[in-house]
């Protein structure tokens, strides 16, 4: 699944949790759109802050494991080296 999706789903799930229960419970047209506009802003921004934490760790993950490539590729040159000079 796309990240970028995220976001956009947690919101539309949110909303419609919130018009069932605002619904279920009776309450008055205006506070059921404030409450789904307003939990629909919140998890957006939750999803958000979620797929940002989510792309900072692939980025980390994947600076390591160029680190450790580039350690291996020098570690395995050097053990070439040393059978050449022997």
């Amino acid at each position: 699944m796309k990240r970028n999706l995220i976001p956009i789903i947690m919101m539309l799930v949110s909303g419609f949790i919130s018009c069932l229960f605002t619904m279920a419970r009776g309450e008055s047209l205006l506070f059921r759109m404030t409450a789904l506009l307003g939990s629909m802003l919140l998890f957006y921004g939750l999803g958000c802050v979620l797929c940002g934490v989510l792309n900072r760790f692939d980025r980390e993950n994947e600076e390591r494991l160029a680190a450790e490539m580039a350690l291996s590729e020098e570690a395995s040159e050097g053990e070439t080296d040393a059978v050449t000079t022997e």
